[in-house]
């Protein structure tokens, strides 16, 4: 079994060694979660040669080398030439990075990359530790229909309600009691649903109020 964590890559240097379609994922990835990112491969796709013109990522249009790995926190090897994926793997361990993954490769992988449901800061990720990949990719497509984008603004309104209740609830009894309460009512996910997200939100800030009462 694999330990399932989130880490913080805010302006941690993410080095992806290759340009496909495959790399592209990943950058796409680093990028939504505040990584800085170097990109290694003679040629990459549109997207990333957009990118890198940006400047939102650093593109170095040769082949990998092993310098390139220099202060990386985190590599993934996605190029299309298994002997470079896994020299790529051989030199992060060299260089003493823990965190590296090689696509198609799970045994020269440190962690793997889940699929993933994402909505907003509401992220679901679904791992069949390198199994089956195809049963991820079915798993998440059925949970992206469950769970639409209403649920982002929902997390929004929760995450400015728990706020508000720490400053006035004084127990994380009656904290929990209010939040289940929230969550359990019906009309204010409908109200965010039909677009009335203001009305949702006060509705949410009224049960918190009320719930001051709670005993």
């Amino acid at each position: 079994m694999l330990y399932p964590i989130y880490l913080d890559l805010r302006n941690r240097k993410c080095v992806v060694v290759g340009g496909g379609e495959v790399a592209q994922r990943k950058v796409l990835l680093l990028l939504q979660c505040g990584a800085k990112v170097v990109v290694v491969s003679p040629d990459v796709t549109e997207k990333l040669a957009e990118l890198a013109k940006d400047a939102q990522i650093i593109w170095y249009a040769r082949e990998f080398e092993p310098d390139d790995l220099s202060g990386a926190f985190l590599v993934h090897a996605a190029t299309d030439k298994p002997a470079v994926n896994s020299s790529v793997s051989k030199c992060a361990r060299t260089y003493g990075i823990s965190l590296i993954n090689v696509v198609d490769t799970p045994v020269e992988c440190t962690f793997i990359t889940p699929s993933i449901v994402a909505r907003s800061d509401l992220i679901i990720s679904i791992s069949t530790s390198g199994k089956s990949p195809a049963l991820a990719k079915r798993i998440r497509q059925q949970l992206e229909k469950q769970y639409g984008t209403e649920y982002a603004e929902f997390l929004d309104i929760l995450g400015e309600a728990r706020k508000v209740a720490m400053d006035i609830i004084p127990t994380q009894r009656q904290r929990r009691q209010i939040f289940e309460k929230i969550i359990d009512c019906s009309e204010v996910f409908d109200l965010i649903k039909i677009g009335e997200k203001e009305e949702a939100r006060r509705l949410t800030m009224q049960i918190i109020i009320d719930g001051k009462t709670f005993e």
